[in-house]
């Protein structure tokens, strides 16, 4: 490989230890209050302006900031306009897919139920503070990727390209959530299928609370209750696409040395279903969003607004690139 200027050792060191002191405080963040898009962003903000580069990280990172406010405003909104939460034809399309499997049950309920017969083992108390841990990260997640990219790597073409494929999934599941308002596994478990009334505050943390009996505090059930903006956007599962789309965009900037980050989207999708959030058929049609989202942003998408479109010149301003591509080069060949 051959050896960086010193320069660029310095700089990219310095990215390293930026990116090392972010992921310590989303930790710290997650432990105290659960990780949320404003405060990643904020955070980030700060440290980009630190950085000198806060105009450049408001202009690309927009996109992130609008999907938040579009998500925070769905705020008893969906459900209030379709009227009608779609309950039983999801459980019942589940229990024909997969009950077979499962004793008779749907997935989710085995679960349950071979939890609360061994409520105090010690392997459940394992899986429940290793499910709740990682599913709870699914919003920092796509943040910290991008950042590796636009800042760690100075990518600028890898985290234009997540961004868009990011968008799609995410817009095109919000359109979903409004079209099909589908009610989680959880609340057929405890409300049966009879329809929400108008003024239902159901705290929807599902078997999350199982980890805050264990940590002695409210803390998911308090989340869910007050700060979950949508109960009823079961499918598709953003906690499954997510994970996918970093896997995706992982292998195509790093290869094949990024398949240890399967391990991630794995557990995601087990916790979505031993947490009783989410049924199979919601996590499976997370994977064909999240297809059809990536083939679109990266064969048309990306292509008509970066290579022939308006924001072309955003990854021809070397003002801002900086010294990333002898980096980049060198990481590639390592």
């Amino acid at each position: 490989m051959r050896r960086l200027p010193e320069s660029l050792r310095e700089g990219a060191r310095w990215r390293l230890l930026v990116l090392g002191l972010l992921v310590l405080y989303f930790i710290q963040i997650d432990n105290l209050m659960k990780v949320r898009p404003d405060h990643a962003f904020l955070s980030l903000l700060v440290v980009a302006l630190v950085l000198g580069n806060a105009r450049r990280f408001l202009l690309d990172w927009s996109p992130f900031i609008a999907l938040w406010i579009a998500y925070d405003f769905m705020r008893g909104v969906v459900d209030d306009l379709a009227g009608k939460i779609n309950i039983a034809a999801p459980y019942l399309l589940e229990q024909r897919l997969f009950a077979g499997l499962f004793g008779g049950q749907i997935p989710n309920f085995a679960w349950v139920e071979l939890q609360q017969a061994h409520a105090s083992a010690g392997w459940k108390k394992a899986l429940d503070s290793f499910t709740s841990g990682l599913y709870a990260m699914h919003m920092a997640m796509p943040i910290l990727l991008a950042w590796i990219f636009w800042n760690t790597l100075r990518d600028r073409r890898m985290f234009y390209r997540f961004m868009v494929s990011f968008s799609i999934v995410t817009w095109t599941s919000f359109a979903t959530y409004f079209v099909y308002p589908a009610a989680p596994p959880w609340y057929v478990k405890d409300f049966g299928f009879v329809q929400p009334e108008p003024s239902f505050k159901g705290a929807g943390a599902g078997n999350l609370i199982a980890a805050d009996r264990w940590i002695g505090i409210p803390l998911f059930e308090s989340v869910y209750k007050h700060l979950n903006p949508n109960k009823f956007a079961a499918i598709p599962s953003l906690h499954s696409a997510f994970p996918l789309l970093i896997l995706i965009f992982c292998l195509k900037r790093f290869g094949r040395r990024a398949w240890p980050v399967a391990i991630y989207p794995l557990g995601v999708w087990f916790s979505a279903v031993y947490l009783d959030h989410h049924y199979l058929i919601d996590i499976i049609l997370a994977w064909v969003y999240v297809a059809v989202g990536t083939l679109l942003g990266e064969r048309v998408i990306f292509p008509a607004l970066f290579e022939r479109g308006p924001m072309r010149r955003a990854l021809a301003d070397e003002t801002v690139q900086g010294p990333r591509a002898p980096l980049a080069e060198a990481t590639a060949r390592g």
